[in-house]
């Protein structure tokens, strides 16, 4: 028991130590995303999740590697290596903060609007 909580406690201070700049929950920045549930992280209308170096969303998990601030954005560019069902896959992913959130840019202009929950 006690080496389980020790475990637990570790994990919890390591995610602290190392958080990132964009850590929070998020949903779609547009009317839908009112009714999405900021509570569930990767469901279906569940919130989205970054913290420390991972990106969860619906059905996918990706890990942030080898940051480089974009200068006069407010932006960092990110190697990831995503996964869901199956083989993992390569992108570049943009975050960028926003007054209410932040804009996720994918792979072929692919931009995400997402707020913070409160």
């Amino acid at each position: 028991m006690r080496f389980a909580l020790s475990l637990v406690l570790l994990a919890v201070s390591a995610v602290a130590v190392g958080a990132g700049p964009y850590d929070g929950r998020y949903r779609p920045d547009h009317s839908s995303g009112d009714s999405w549930d900021c509570k569930s992280i990767g469901q279906d209308q569940g919130a989205v999740l970054l913290t420390s170096n991972i990106f969860f969303a619906l059905g996918t998990r990706c890990t942030l590697r080898d940051p480089v601030a974009v200068t006069g954005m407010d932006g960092t560019l990110y190697n990831a290596i995503c996964r869901a069902d199956g083989e993992p896959w390569h992108r570049r992913i943009l975050i960028m903060n926003r007054e209410n959130g932040i804009a996720v840019i994918q792979k072929g202009g692919h931009i995400n609007l997402l707020r913070r929950c409160e």
